[in-house]
């Protein structure tokens, strides 16, 4: 009996162990890295998607996937009445499993985009595999030419757009865009993005921001240009730092780098009219000074910081009257009402709060610090002019 007693506990250790049942080996599944999605003349979906040729990356000498004159990665796309019939088509044709979970880049095209993007977002959620942390773009033209697009410093175009969108435009995921459609007062917008020539005799194509997709429900209204939105970037939750070129006239150009800033809004009530008295709060550091002023003197910090705040307020109301003329509030100015006056956004303003945005009326103020002015006060290259 002693004897049987390690048989059987072994025994009743095997059937708590599973085993490798379930495992998926890496030379059969094709990892996608980005995918795309269009909308065809006829109304069908074409779905793209980006996957890394493995026996290639190896061979790839630096780290642009243009070095070798071989591309690292294959870009497979098919047409189908939805997206899932289009993944069916894909997979028909590929000798490795699709897997989703790895990638981190959804690209909308601008037809898709103009008739409606909840159809295929739908699917996309609904894919197990899908994160909702993955980003959203879109792009002027069809989706499948940015997944084409071939990066130098990237290996792959779908890695050089998560970049991209992190550095230098507002990131948007999956998990906003699903927030914004389905939220009253607040409506959508997603980064643009763009394949351009990174040299004139060059045949690679780089990536590059290029302005912000604006929505009005689910559908695109307006494609602005980076420059003409960039108020935007002070109503973020989480403020993504950018620069500005401050012209003094003749005495020549400072360039400023905002590192910090938050915009306040407070709706008011006036006789049935709603009224937005905004506040933004803004710190910047001075990084390029093409002027002979010495920064050490107070009075020239005031007129900047004083030019500065102009800058901040024009910015900001050229953003709200970009979304009052295309009836889109990409900022969540009803939502701060709601929170506000509750009785009234429901039985006054939910229901047509696009029709009231035009007549809304909004005062804005601000205050900016130069927190650094750098290691010299003046330009150092002028001052030896100067002393000549």
């Amino acid at each position: 009996m002693k004897r049987l007693t390690p048989i059987v506990v072994l025994l009743m250790g095997m059937l708590v162990v599973s085993g490798c049942w379930d495992r998926r080996e890496v030379n059969d599944m094709a990892i996608v890295i980005a995918m795309a999605m269009d909308k065809e003349p006829n109304g069908h979906y074409r779905l793209s998607v980006q996957v890394p040729l493995v026996s290639s990356l190896g061979s790839t000498s630096g780290g642009g996937g243009g070095t070798s004159g071989d591309k690292t990665y294959y870009v497979d796309s098919a047409v189908g009445k939805t997206i899932r019939e289009a993944n069916s088509m894909i997979q028909s044709r590929m000798s490795r499993e699709l897997y989703y979970s790895h990638h981190r880049m959804i690209v909308i095209g601008e037809q898709l985009a103009k008739e409606g993007m909840s159809d295929v977002l739908d699917i996309v959620a609904r894919f197990p595999e899908n994160r909702l942390t993955a980003y959203l773009v879109m792009t002027k033209g069809k989706g499948i030419e940015l997944l084409n697009a071939q990066p130098q410093f990237e290996r792959f175009s779908g890695e050089a757009m998560r970049e991209l969108v992190k550095m230098e435009a507002i990131p948007v995921s999956l998990k906003d865009v699903a927030q914004m459609l389905t939220t009253p007062g607040i409506d959508a917008f997603l980064p643009v993005l763009a394949p351009v020539d990174s040299h004139p005799k060059g045949k690679s194509k780089e990536v590059e921001f290029t302005g912000i997709g604006l929505f009005r429900g689910d559908k695109l209204v307006y494609v602005s240009k980076a420059e003409s939105i960039k108020g935007l970037r002070w109503f973020q939750r989480n403020f993504m730092p950018f620069s500005v070129v401050l012209s003094l006239g003749d005495k020549g150009r400072l360039t400023f780098y905002f590192s910090k800033g938050k915009a306040d809004l407070k709706p008011v009530l006036k006789k049935g009219r709603v009224h937005y008295d905004i506040m933004v709060h803004a710190t910047s550091v001075i990084v390029e000074n093409m002027t002979n002023l010495d920064l050490e003197h107070k009075k020239n910090i005031a007129m900047i910081e004083d030019m500065l705040k102009k800058e901040v307020e024009v910015s900001v109301k050229n953003t709200l009257q970009l979304m009052q003329k295309y009836r889109t509030d990409t900022i969540g100015m009803g939502l701060i009402m709601a929170r506000q006056f509750p009785r009234e956004w429901r039985e006054t303003y939910r229901d047509r709060w696009s029709e009231e945005l035009p007549e809304i009326t909004f005062t804005i103020r601000s205050k900016v610090a130069v927190e650094d002015i750098g290691q010299t006060t003046k330009n150092i290259t002028k001052e030896d002019r100067e002393n000549e």
